[in-house]
């Protein structure tokens, strides 16, 4: 490689250094804002750092085990195990054994735990509009694109590492 040509490398790896630090700081930022708005509600209704994402999975999904949700949102099994135990003390969702595996179980959400996903989601609805506000349909489109594509990136990297 010329001078000339390692200058401009070297140039435009400083550039790509600035701009990948900008959209992590943008992703943050986005990540702290909807933690600052939601996370007041979550308390309001009982729920605790990460439980309401296994309430919202439950509600779309139906029952499942621990397992499930632990694959679904990349968690540590024994994690999830303490959210759920948690959240059984509490009366939103209850476990049954599982039909075809004596060693596992599944969990349900009960009448309140639908309750509370529903309140939850609606305000997770709410606040997802006021994020998107002034995007149009194909602009969220694309959006939402771009989330799944970092991730599935995010993804393949660590597979790597």
């Amino acid at each position: 490689m010329q001078d000339n040509e390692r200058a401009n490398s070297s140039e435009a790896d400083a550039t790509d250094q600035v701009n990948l630090g900008a959209y992590r700081m943008l992703l943050f930022r986005a990540s702290h804002a909807q933690k600052q708005l939601l996370h007041p509600y979550m308390a309001s209704i009982g729920l605790g750092t990460g439980q309401p994402k296994l309430l919202s999975y439950l509600a779309e999904n139906g029952s499942c085990t621990p397992r499930e949700l632990a694959d679904f949102y990349e968690l540590d099994p024994a994690g999830v195990s303490r959210m759920l135990d948690a959240l059984e003390r509490k009366g939103f969702v209850s476990f049954a054994p599982h039909a075809d595996d004596r060693r596992c179980k599944v969990v349900s959400l009960t009448s309140e735990g639908e309750r509370v996903a529903r309140a939850w989601n609606a305000a997770c609805a709410e606040e997802a509009r006021a994020m998107l506000d002034g995007f149009t349909p194909k602009e969220r489109e694309a959006f939402a694109e771009y989330l799944r594509r970092a991730h599935a990136n995010l993804r393949t990297y660590g597979q790597k590492l």
